[in-house]
């Protein structure tokens, strides 16, 4: 079996081969160029130069010999010259003897030495001899034939040079040719190669990457034809085995979520409360039976749509709409019951949401996939709540009239004019105007508990200073300030603008306020009350120096029936919660700032009247 990395071998090896061929052939062609001007050429350029020279010789030769035979110069001054050039003839003459590379060379040689022979003898014949006219001619004729065989001898290598350069020339072509066929070739067979073998590993690679990818879209259709018995056949034969398997995983799967989803809907619809689920695409994709019932609406009038469209034409996903946005944005919030009158009659419903959200072990991060809301059907409870109600507020008007006689009674025995009260007397009649004036609070707030609860909340509204609210509210809480030998630094900010309000529910706020800093404070400590104008509001605070509200408490405290800290037992719980109705009705803000041990501080604030209210 051949594997991927023999394949790669295979082809680098082929590469080299291709590399080793022309570079062969490029050695051979070279070298058979150089064959053919190797050695016969360099030999005729020597036959050249020999017959050159010779020429050049035999010219010195023949114009020295001729100048003694004319008695022109003396025979021993040109001696030595012509001995020197006679020489040099010679000796090119027998190198040249022994340069023959031409057919008819030999035989231009042989003739060059017979002429030359004859040129010698004739010449001692002159020397030897008077010398006339007619022996000039002879020895002028003896001197040509010797010169004609040099220049034959001249012409024939130079001949022969000019047809090797000619055949030289030739060969380069050829081998030009040659060598660019060969590299055309080996150019395209390695293009080929180039572009033909890497596609034929890395193209399988891409039907592998591409059938992953839609196997990560869930479709596991998928099949590799790969055929190769290498590693990237076993790799399609795995990939195959494991695309089967995934797809009878999934069909398994399916069936199994079918039912859990078949199942859960059956749960779900079981359930008398509403259940509602909107997805991360704000639409509606689960919705129970109690919930189509309270809408109003059928299955497909609600599942797969967008819950804003719906709320444009329906009031109660309006309402929860309203609820899911108002907890995305603000986090914890207080909501309140929906009424819905169905048949002519009247339900109500907590609406309670929860977003749902998973953690992804892969991507190591959480993952927000929608809202579940239930629809809570609290009528019972609130037809309890307002019999109760009702309940409290004949019980408070019941009680009123029992304890203004009490009231009443204890007047007249505080009266002189019925006769003085011993010490033992006016100790009972002091505590019995104690417990009347708690009673007489309990009662109040009872009463103003149940005008809200009922929504009867009667509000006479009034431009006032600020100032006139602590005016009043510590008036009314002196006996308790100098009880504890409370310290009060009040700091009003000057030129405060009116605020429009109930007087007497505000003081309500700002007593209930100042005598729990005062409960909670130790005697002789300091309560501190500030009234200030902050952006576009007057604000009041209140700051002591009691042991602090955690967290926790601060979330409760304005509930109704809520007590927090260590002398809860002294109150209802109603104060915080009545105040907090009380400001939410004027336009007004209440809230609290404490930590453990560090005190509180209560802050109440509401709109200056030349600014938002008229």
């Amino acid at each position: 079996m051949k594997t991927i990395k023999s394949k790669i071998r295979i082809g680098l090896l082929f590469l080299f081969t291709v590399i080793l061929v022309l570079s062969i052939l490029g050695i051979l062609f070279i070298n058979q160029l150089a064959q053919k001007s190797r050695g016969t050429i360099v030999d005729n350029y020597s036959s050249v130069d020999y017959t050159m020279n010779m020429l050049n010789d035999l010219e010195d030769m023949y114009s020295y010999q001729l100048k003694i035979i004319l008695d022109q110069v003396s025979e021993d001054s040109l001696t030595k010259a012509y001995i020197s050039s006679k020489n040099s003839f010679e000796k090119n003459l027998q190198l040249e003897t022994t340069n023959i590379t031409e057919n008819d060379e030999s035989k231009l040689v042989n003739i060059l030495h017979a002429s030359y022979r004859t040129y010698l003898n004739n010449l001692d014949q002159l020397r030897k001899d008077e010398t006339n006219p007619k022996d000039l001619i002879i020895f002028k004729d003896n001197y040509l034939p010797v010169r004609n065989a040099v220049f034959a001898i001249y012409k024939l290598n130079m001949a022969a040079i000019n047809a090797k350069t000619s055949s030289m020339q030739t060969a380069a072509d050829n081998v030009i040719i040659y060598m660019s066929i060969v590299a055309a070739i080996s150019i395209i067979i390695t293009l080929f190669f180039i572009f033909s073998f890497p596609s034929k590993i890395v193209e399988p690679i891409k039907k592998l990457t591409q059938k992953i990818q839609l196997i990560s879209e869930r479709n596991y259709d998928q099949k590799l034809d790969i055929n190769t018995r290498d590693e990237l056949g076993e790799l399609s034969s795995a990939f195959n085995s494991m695309a089967e398997r995934l797809k009878l995983y999934e069909a398994k799967q399916i069936d199994q979520l079918l039912f859990e989803q078949k199942r859960l809907e059956a749960v779900v619809h079981s359930f008398e409360d509403g259940i509602l689920f909107i997805d991360e695409n704000r639409k509606i994709v689960l919705a129970n039976e109690t919930v189509l019932q309270i809408a109003g609406l059928e299955q497909i009038d609600i599942l797969n749509q967008s819950v804003t469209i719906i709320a444009e034409h329906n009031d109660l996903i309006r309402e929860i709409y309203k609820t899911v946005q108002s907890k995305s944005s603000n986090g914890s919030v207080e909501i309140k019951p929906v009424r819905i009158i169905r048949n002519g009659k009247e339900s109500f419903f907590n609406i309670e949401t929860e977003e749902i959200i998973t953690y992804s072990e892969s991507e190591k991060k959480e993952t927000f996939i929608g809202n579940l809301i239930l629809l809570r059907n609290i009528t019972k409870f609130q037809e309890r709540d307002k019999a109760k109600t009702n309940l409290l507020a004949t019980v408070s008007h019941e009680l009123k009239t029992p304890l203004s006689s009490i009231n009443l009674s204890l007047r007249l025995l505080e009266d002189k004019r019925l006769g003085e009260l011993n010490i033992e007397q006016k100790e009972i009649v002091n505590a019995l105007r104690q417990q009347s004036n708690r009673l007489s609070r309990v009662i109040n707030e009872l009463l103003d508990f149940s005008q809200i609860e009922t929504g009867n909340i009667i509000l006479k509204f009034s431009n006032v200073k600020p100032d006139a609210v602590l005016d009043i509210g510590i008036t009314a809480l002196m006996i308790q300030v100098s009880e504890k030998n409370i310290e009060l630094h009040t700091e009003i900010e000057e030129e405060l603008p009116e605020i429009r309000i109930d007087l007497e529910k505000v003081v309500f706020v700002f007593i209930n306020i100042l005598n729990n800093a005062i409960r909670y404070s130790k005697t002789g400590d300091e309560i501190r009350i500030d009234v200030r104008k902050i952006n576009n509001s007057v604000e009041f605070s209140i700051k002591d120096n009691g042991p602090g509200i955690s967290k926790e408490d601060q979330e409760k405290l304005f509930q109704r029936f809520t007590q927090v800290g260590n002398n809860s037992k002294q109150g209802w719980g109603l104060g915080l919660a009545i105040s907090k109705e009380f400001m939410e009705a004027q336009n007004g803000k209440i809230w609290v700032e404490s930590e453990i041990n560090k005190g509180s501080r209560f802050v109440f604030s509401f709109p200056a009247i030349n600014v938002n209210f008229l």
